[in-house]
């Protein structure tokens, strides 16, 4: 699978692995193979992926249950309006499910119904008459561990694709780490570290692009361009929130984001050491958005095998 591939339009891949693309282990009888679409159907709105492209393989049933528990309220959550009630675009299939999933997923942050998972945070200010109350809420919100955990499952099942022996029936691993940068939803994605990350990355050598179910999933991957042993990944879920990250060697990567910008907040309520601080959230124009722009149209899948010189097809991911 050398050059440039155009993954299919209109069809799934399907590979007939022989170790689990997210743990490593070799399938056996005490760990057989479950059928693994590496972005569930379920994950995007009703009938998006209907005669599109997917990525299908095996995955142990311990990784494929805990990236489905993973896809299960992020999923749900990604689809619901913002503070203003604004959904992330004017679809008809998103209005549907968001409204669907918001009843029947339940978040694991505040262990009730998404619906019921608007959070509102009550800050007082002390004044010479009396107490300035302010009441704040938020859409329900997703703990930053469990969207790096799944945006980890996703590198690695595109990642095990990419550097797939169709005769060893084996995908690779990364022999580095794999370090998120930052995640934003819609409204913010003009936030000064994703423009730095977009400004950075642009020139890096593309090595993965994939756009499907009709732009409800996105996943880009680019080499440093001075052939050192790093990556930077970007993904985009229901047109809504953004993941941003590295790969590779940590060292070099501590030195890329030492030079991105911090954003300025301002402090609302305590001290240095339990404090509440407040950003404003930052829109991205659309004529400034490039992170997805690689000037081509279609999902384009370059070099798989002999572009990742680090993969090793026998180690176990970080």
């Amino acid at each position: 699978m050398d050059g440039v591939v155009k993954f299919p339009g209109n069809r799934a891949i399907v590979l007939k692995n022989k170790t689990c693309p997210y743990c490593g282990e070799a399938f056996c009888e005490e760990l057989p193979a479950t059928k693994e679409h590496v972005v569930a159907r379920n994950f995007v709105p009703r009938g998006c992926f209907d005669g599109q492209w997917n990525l299908i393989l095996r995955a142990c049933e311990p990784c494929n249950g805990d990236k489905a528990k993973l896809e299960d309220d992020i999923s749900a959550i990604t689809m619901q309006p913002d503070v203003f009630g604004q959904l992330a675009c004017d679809d008809p299939r998103l209005s549907a499910e968001s409204a669907r999933k918001a009843k029947n997923a339940v978040s694991r942050r505040t262990g009730r119904r998404v619906s019921d998972s608007r959070e509102t945070i009550v800050l007082q200010q002390p004044l010479a008459v009396g107490n300035l109350t302010l009441n704040l809420e938020a859409p329900p919100q997703i703990e930053p561990e469990r969207i790096w955990k799944l945006a980890h499952y996703h590198w690695r099942g595109f990642f095990y694709f990419d550097t797939y022996d169709t005769e060893t029936r084996r995908g690779g691993f990364l022999i580095g780490d794999f370090m998120p940068v930052l995640t934003v939803p819609r409204r913010d994605w003009g936030h000064v570290r994703m423009r730095a990350f977009m400004a950075e990355v642009q020139t890096w050598e593309l090595r993965i692009h994939a756009i499907g179910a009709d732009g409800f999933f996105k996943f880009l991957i680019r080499r440093h361009p001075g052939g050192l042993p790093v990556w930077s990944w970007a993904l985009e879920w229901n047109q809504n929130q953004r993941i941003i990250g590295f790969a590779g060697d940590r060292e070099v990567i501590s030195k890329i984001c030492a030079g991105f910008p911090v954003p300025e907040v301002t402090l609302i309520q305590g001290d240095e050491r339990h404090r509440w601080t407040m950003r404003q959230q930052v829109p991205l124009e659309e004529a400034d958005d490039d992170l997805f722009d690689c000037s081509f149209d279609g999902e384009i899948f370059e070099n798989p095998r002999s572009a990742w010189p680090e993969a090793n097809a026998s180690a176990a991911p970080n």
